[in-house]
This record gives structure tokens, sequence and C-alpha cells, in this order.
């Protein structure tokens, strides 16, 4: 992995997983997972919750929030987003063979 998909893991891996602590925190504090796997095609990064995603309005052009998703699908080969009753994962797909 080159140093421009290093920085570009550690940065939508620290957005995903400030977004399961601000947004996925449930009564039992049920811990965040963070997977990582290296295969040919890149580096995987699944960043679990036990919330639920909901979808918000875009953010004001003067918000100092909100765009972690934005930044996330940009950075990102691939990016899937899982809902259910047992919370949210998100697996982020960065660098490898295009």
């Amino acid at each position: 992995m080159d140093q421009a998909d290093s920085f570009q893991a550690q940065l939508v891996a620290t957005e995903a997983v400030t977004n399961a602590m601000r947004h996925g925190a449930t009564e039992d504090a049920t811990p965040i997972s963070v997977t990582c796997l290296w295969r040919d095609d890149g580096l995987t990064i699944v960043v679990g919750d036990r919330g639920r995603f909901r979808h918000r309005e875009r953010s004001a052009p003067d918000a100092t929030g909100g765009r972690g998703m934005s930044l996330i699908e940009k950075l990102t080969r691939r990016f899937d987003l899982e809902t259910s009753e047992n919370g949210t994962k998100l697996r982020m797909l960065i660098g490898g063979v295009v």
C-alpha cells in the first residue's frame, strides 16, 4: 500500500469510528468493532456498531460536521453500508489493483 492509500485508510477508518461513537451508541454500551482485511483487491476496513443508520439532510456550507459519509465515499474505491436490527456495518475498500 502506498503512502497516499495508507493516509486515506487512516482517514476513513477514523471517520467511520468517530461516526460509530457519535451515532451508534446504545444503552448497553456494546463496543464498536473494527476489522481490517488485506487481499489482492486492497484493504477492506469494516466498522460496526449497535446503532441504526439514518439518512440525514445535507450539511449547510458553514456547518462543522455532517460530511463523513461523503468523505468516505470520495476516498474509497467502494463502500457498502448495511443496517439492521443488530446494528450498522460500514465496509470500505481502499487501495489495491483498480
